[in-house]
This record gives C-alpha cells, structure tokens and sequence, in this order.
C-alpha cells in the first residue's frame, strides 16, 4: 500500500520529475564535460531518466512494460561496454530512439488530452520540446556512425558526439549559426524532419494552450466583490 501511495504522489508529479531529469543533462555536462554519451554524467542522467519514463506511463501498464524493456536492455548494454568493451552501438541508439520517442508521443498525448490549462501542462510541454532535440540527437548520431562525414564541422573523437548534441538543440531553436552543417543527402532530410517536427509542435501547443485558456469561464463585468 505505501508502494502504491509513493507512486501514485510520483505520478502526481510526473512532468516536473521528466523535465528534472532531461535538463539533468545539462547540468552535469558542465561538469563531466568529456562524452555526453558514455561518460560519467550518463551514469548520474540515464537512471534519472529511467525513472521518469515508468512514472510517466504509471496507468498505461501494456506500453509500460514495454518501456521497462527498453530500459532494462538499455543499463544491460550500457553495462557490457563498460565492463565488456563489447560494441552494441547500433543497438543501443535504437533502443534510445524508441525509449525517448515512446516517452516524447506519451507526453504530446497527455497534453492533447488536458482539459485545463496548468503549471503542470506548461512543464509537459518544456519537456515535449526537450525530447524532441533528445530523439534529433540520437537520430543524427546513428546517421553519423553509419555514415561517417554525414555532417560538417563536427570535430574527431567525443567532440564530434557533444557537437551532434549542441546541433540538435541548434536546430530545433532555428538558431542556426551554421558552425555544423549537415553533408549528406540523409543528414539534410534528418535535420529538415526534425527541424519540421519541432516547428509544427510549437504551432500545435501554442494553439491548444491559447485555446483551452480561452474556453476558461471568465466573470462577468462587475461581478466581483462590491
């Protein structure tokens, strides 16, 4: 029963738990600055996130499971590069792209399906945002391990990981300060879809905000206290 009680109060508070956990990212890259994707700060971030996304799907158990599938083969494979050195690349950018996809469709559900507007649905649509860039990131890393030179101005080694993750955020922003472009024909669709994605979201939130705040019953003209 307290099992139940704790989860139902983490439930209650499940976007505000997801944003902690996606902004983590940035926190902790400012101070284990070496690899955004394998280092350290995956290790403090990944299991943060882990949880997030379970709480997320607290009532929804079919896809829940199927979300601990993810997760769980995603420490196994984390795991066995550690101690392994065991090269499960290809594998684990695909379980990233369908753990933070799942998380992302989820969370634009439950913003479609709101009734009121409230702090708790503006922090779900930060964190639509936030997983947009997330799934853009592993969508142009897998890109660029599969075709090495896909995008310009990347850098060698790690850098050329954390500056995939910086283009994503980049892009998505329409920032564009052109300092890394893409260079192949498959690099320029990923980014224009991503890019097309995180516009029309913008569009589509705006607007259900705006309109469910409208349909808000507001006072009549001088029926407040006297």
């Amino acid at each position: 029963q307290k099992l139940n009680s704790l989860r139902s109060k983490l439930y209650a508070y499940r976007f505000e738990l997801l944003l902690a956990s996606l902004l983590c990212i940035f926190v902790c890259n400012i101070f284990f600055p070496n690899n955004i994707y394998g280092g350290v700060a995956q290790s403090i971030y990944l299991p943060f996130q882990l949880l997030a996304g379970l709480v997320l799907f607290e009532f929804k158990h079919r896809i829940l499971w199927l979300v601990v599938l993810f997760g769980v083969l995603l420490l196994i494979s984390r795991a066995l590069n550690i101690f392994f050195a065991s090269n499960f690349l290809a594998e684990m950018l695909l379980l990233y792209i369908c753990f933070f996809g799942s998380i992302m469709l989820e969370v634009f559900r439950q913003i479609y399906r709101a009734h009121m507007v409230t702090t708790r649905i503006v922090y779900a649509a930060v964190c639509g945002l936030l997983l947009i860039g997330y799934c853009g990131f592993y969508l142009f890393l897998a890109i660029e391990f599969a075709h090495p030179g896909s995008f310009n101005g990347l850098g060698d080694g790690e850098n050329a990981i954390n500056n995939l993750f910086y283009f994503s955020y980049v892009t998505i922003l329409t920032i564009g300060y052109g300092d890394i472009t893409p260079h192949t024909w498959i690099a320029k669709n990923a980014t224009m879809l991503v890019s097309f994605i995180a516009y029309i979201y913008s569009i589509v939130v705006i607007a259900t905000i705006v309109g469910r705040v409208q349909r808000l019953p507001h006072p009549a003209p001088g029926s407040g206290p006297g």
